[in-house]
């Protein structure tokens, strides 16, 4: 449901969180230091959720210090922090890798007494985004600096982006967090959060296929934003009587974008298996990614993992998988080149046809003999037992229930059965399954038969 947008204008479906900021606010009041640690993948609100706390730390009389690691290295290390605090290290001398013990200390206590005496004065309130790319040395200092103000009334919100393999941020992350220091994960926005994120941008309700292409970002808050300026930039949604109505279902080059900058984080070997990942059907495995790829299932398994990491697919199940955002997936299959999705599709399709090819029609319209052998060789076990149990009449939940999956997992297999053997319905399934047991009764009597 569309609700009246909210008085700051900055964010939506996040309750929660900021109840987690309200609450850090209310302990610093009280006089004592105290840490919010915050996880969430790319795109999915984090700065947000910082300019919205930082209102709220104005709101109630703290003095704000902003810090931002970035990605790539800064001239020396702490420069965040002192940076944040408008310090100079001492000495009006930058703080070189290779500095002194004794001089990082110094570094250290003058961040600690100016830090401090700002405190003395009223709250203060310290914020340090994207903290994956923050130096080992501003890691060590986050780690200690709260430590020695505890008894100052000073908050920290350390926040950091998912997905990026940061041996250091995990361990101060995991300290402070073993330290009693409040931690929250954003995840998606709620439906209702969207269609308010979209009244927000465009003073108007969503139609149907609007609502339905804004789902496709699963709730990201980035995504949905772009998603709409784009479309807006472009023709592609028209706005009258406050209704939004879609033109176009083109994907906007914004969204292109945004999803090539998350794409090119990783590593080769990961994004040349989701351009392969794009064109597979909605659900897919590592089985049908190492087929294609031409890798061992074993050579599959670290890329996808990190694909995971980054919150660009998702595990449905135990080696099945999902993209987690439909435009994302729409964008990585735009995004390959027409010579190389075109082969893509053609080698797609000829696995299908060679499937297809096992189960060539015969009698009834199904395969015997070798043919038909060959088509259930072609079966992993978990799909042989599915279509074993689905021809006995076993609907998909009491499948699920037999062999303790989920329904939608047996699905994911029934259509891989189903596509294997060449079969499109239940029916032709239980067909295709009468006719390999009646082969394999006679093979095994022809058999019998030549022993006598």
């Amino acid at each position: 449901m569309y609700t009246q947008k909210p008085p700051d204008g900055r964010l939506r479906g996040r309750v929660g969180e900021l109840k987690s900021v309200g609450s850090l606010l209310d302990s610093v009041a009280t006089g004592c230091g105290a840490i919010l640690l915050v996880d969430g993948a790319p795109g999915i609100g984090k700065t947000r959720l910082l300019d919205a706390a930082e209102e709220r730390a104005t709101h109630h009389g703290f003095s704000l210090a902003s810090a931002h690691a970035d990605e790539l290295p800064r001239p020396s290390p702490l420069a965040p922090l002192f940076s944040g605090l408008d310090l100079e290290p001492p000495g009006d001398r930058p703080v070189r890798a290779s500095a002194t013990q004794g001089h990082m200390l110094a570094c250290l206590e003058k961040l600690a007494v100016h830090t401090g005496k700002l405190a003395a004065r009223s709250p203060v309130f310290i914020t340090l985004d994207d903290v994956q790319w923050a130096d080992a040395t501003t890691i060590m200092a986050l780690r200690e600096l709260p430590t020695w103000l505890a008894e100052y009334p000073v908050a920290w919100v350390l926040v950091r982006r998912t997905g990026t393999q940061q041996p250091w941020t995990d361990w101060l992350f995991s300290e402070w967090a073993h330290l009693g220091a409040s931690r929250i994960a954003l995840g998606p926005l709620a439906d209702d959060a969207v269609v308010d994120v979209i009244g927000d941008l465009l003073t108007a309700r969503p139609d149907n296929d609007l609502l339905a292409m804004a789902r496709g970002a699963a709730g990201n808050p980035l995504l949905v934003r772009t998603l709409l300026d784009g479309l807006r930039d472009e023709g592609g949604v028209a706005i009258a009587g406050g209704r939004a109505r879609l033109l176009s279902e083109q994907l906007p080059a914004q969204v292109r974008g945004v999803v090539h900058d998350w794409v090119m984080r990783l590593s080769p070997r990961a994004r040349q298996l989701l351009d392969v990942a794009a064109f597979l059907d909605r659900l897919f495995g590592v089985d049908d990614l190492a087929d294609l790829l031409g890798w061992s299932k074993e050579q599959v398994r670290p890329p996808i993992h990190e694909i995971v990491a980054a919150d660009l697919l998702t595990t449905v199940e135990k080696d099945v998988f999902a993209f987690h955002h439909d435009l994302v997936r729409q964008s990585v299959a735009d995004g390959v080149p027409v010579a190389v999705s075109g082969a893509l599709r053609g080698q797609v399709a000829r696995t299908r046809r060679v499937c297809t090819a096992l189960a060539a029609p015969r009698g009834l319209g199904l395969c015997s003999g070798a043919a038909a052998t060959e088509a259930w060789d072609a079966l992993t076990g978990a799909e042989r037992t599915v279509a074993e149990l689905v021809a006995q009449g076993l609907t998909n939940r009491e499948v699920a229930a037999r062999i303790f999956l989920s329904p939608h997992t047996v699905s994911f297999h029934l259509r891989k059965v189903y596509r294997k053997l060449g079969v499109r319905s239940r029916v032709d399934l239980t067909r295709a399954a009468v006719h390999r047991e009646h082969d394999r009764r006679s093979g095994a009597d022809r058999t019998a038969d030549a022993l006598m």
